[in-house]
């Protein structure tokens, strides 16, 4: 149960600080007010906003789904996915990252609500427990061959806010709870379970902004933690792993020299923010899947109610599990051991055999600059004299064997990890064992020979748009008051 003072959690706008405002003068209420059966919708190549006229072609018990006027979708389509919504996806999400029995406390009154997004719908000011899909042409750069990216759908925060232009923000609210669903090429047949799982992941994003809401959180959670809450949704929507996503982890060349998901596109090649989804997936499922059966049916609404927006949000829970797992240094080294054998049976994807296939590769070289919550492997010849320095730690991989932490080392593989918690990205240097890894190597990179990406990646608008304007949001305007 979630239990709080509405007048604490929802005050209009804070005072902005005068530097805020220089920076939002060139930013103007240039759209004006909507029209009947109108949205406010982001484009995101010109990362400005525009105006979207639709018609409402299906309602279910939960949703209604508004169509882009001269889009391609039927009714019948836009039936099928009030149906899927209500009858399959909300279900799912809603067991495996809702609070239930939530009441809220304003000025003498008792609000109850059966899950989070009956307390969504009522934060935006609907109360008819019904989330608006607008089904669209999403404006992103998405090209067949050129660029293979494109945004399947999004989540707006400044949605919950006064219908219109935001004061202080470069955004317009459509003053509802909404999800946006690219059609092209999202719904095309072929595409069309992506765009559920889709939907599913931007799901949660709307159900963890309004937890934090509802908690009175001073802080949204930590990126990380709510793109992999987020990835998890895809999963309890497919039943199955996302295919491209465990493809990726064993075809990046970013991942190889140790990008992942603890430091949100930090890396310069414009691929590589698929490195954060893939490990981001991978660390959630693994820690899921370390649960034990009592545990599993909670662990992620555990983490997603938790009184905390950081790492501890997550080590309160994992450490239910194995009680060494409340130090994240130790969690985080656990799971990189888990990649060099995931097919162990204690410390790897237990009860998940179609992870069990993973690869990683060890690197050459002496030392490699790391950022936090980055890891690599080399390999060991004989025995290897490595020692803690700063954040830095080392261990030692054997498969079918616990990690070693102690010095020397002759294990198979030397882990070299940066422990550090600093989210602001600083990098510091870890020592490898200088052994080449061999020619015949059977790692293959998405790099080689110049070689096209091929295939659909789905992007977070977020990270394409630009994820200061979502902080700035959640800490500028912070909550919302219900009129």
């Amino acid at each position: 149960m979630v239990v709080l003072k509405k007048t604490l959690l929802m005050i209009l706008f804070l005072t902005f600080l005068s530097s805020c405002f220089n920076f939002y003068d060139k930013y103007t209420d240039e759209l004006g007010p909507l029209g009947p059966n109108e949205f406010y919708a982001r484009n995101f190549k010109t990362k400005k906003f525009y105006k979207v006229k639709a018609n409402l072609l299906a309602s279910g018990k939960y949703c209604d789904i508004w169509v882009e006027n001269g889009s391609s979708v039927t009714q019948t389509m836009a039936n099928i996915f009030a149906d899927k919504y209500d009858d399959d996806i909300r279900p799912k999400i809603i067991n495996t990252f809702s609070e239930q029995d939530i009441q809220i406390s304003d000025r003498g009154k008792l609000y109850q609500f059966g899950d989070i997004l009956e307390f969504a719908n009522w934060l935006a000011g609907k109360e008819d427990n019904r989330l608006t899909i607008l089904l669209l042409d999403i404006k992103d750069d998405y090209h067949t061959i050129d660029n293979p990216s494109y945004i399947a759908g999004y989540f707006y925060q400044a949605d919950f806010y006064e219908k219109g232009w935001v004061p202080g923000t470069r955004s317009y609210s459509n003053g509802r709870d909404i999800i946006y669903i690219d059609v092209s090429p999202g719904l095309r047949m072929e595409n069309i379970e992506k765009t559920y799982a889709t939907f599913a992941h931007e799901l949660q994003h709307l159900i963890n902004f309004a937890t934090s809401v509802s908690l009175n959180r001073d802080k949204k959670m930590d990126l990380w933690i709510d793109e992999g809450l987020s990835s998890q949704s895809e999963y309890v929507y497919l039943g199955v792993n996302p295919k491209e996503k465990i493809d990726w982890f064993s075809k990046s060349e970013t991942i190889k020299k140790g990008n992942n998901f603890f430091i949100w596109d930090n890396h310069d090649d414009d691929m590589a923010i698929h490195d954060e989804y893939t490990t981001v997936y991978l660390f959630f499922r693994w820690l899921y899947l370390q649960a034990n059966e009592q545990l599993k049916p909670t662990v992620f609404k555990e983490i997603i109610t938790s009184p905390y927006y950081d790492y501890r949000a997550v080590t309160s829970v994992a450490k239910k599990i194995n009680s060494d797992w409340d130090d994240w240094g130790t969690l985080l080294r656990t799971w990189f051991a888990a990649n060099y054998d995931p097919a162990n049976t204690t410390l790897g994807y237990n009860g998940d055999t179609s992870l069990h296939g993973l690869k990683v590769y060890p690197i050459g070289g002496t030392d490699i600059k790391l950022f936090p919550g980055e890891g690599v492997y080399s390999q060991i010849i004989g025995s290897v004299e490595k020692n803690e320095t700063g954040n830095i730690n080392y261990a030692g991989l054997t498969k079918n064997q616990a990690p070693n932490t102690a010095s020397p080392f002759n294990q198979e593989i030397l882990l070299t990890y940066n422990k550090s918690l600093n989210l602001n990205g600083y990098t510091e240097t870890g020592n490898l064992t200088g052994v080449e890894p061999p020619a015949a190597s059977s790692f293959i990179s998405r790099q080689a020979d110049g070689e096209k990406e091929t295939g659909l990646y789905v992007l977070d608008a977020g990270d394409v748009w630009g994820r200061d304007l979502e902080k700035e949001l959640f800490d500028s305007v912070k909550r919302h008051i219900r009129k």
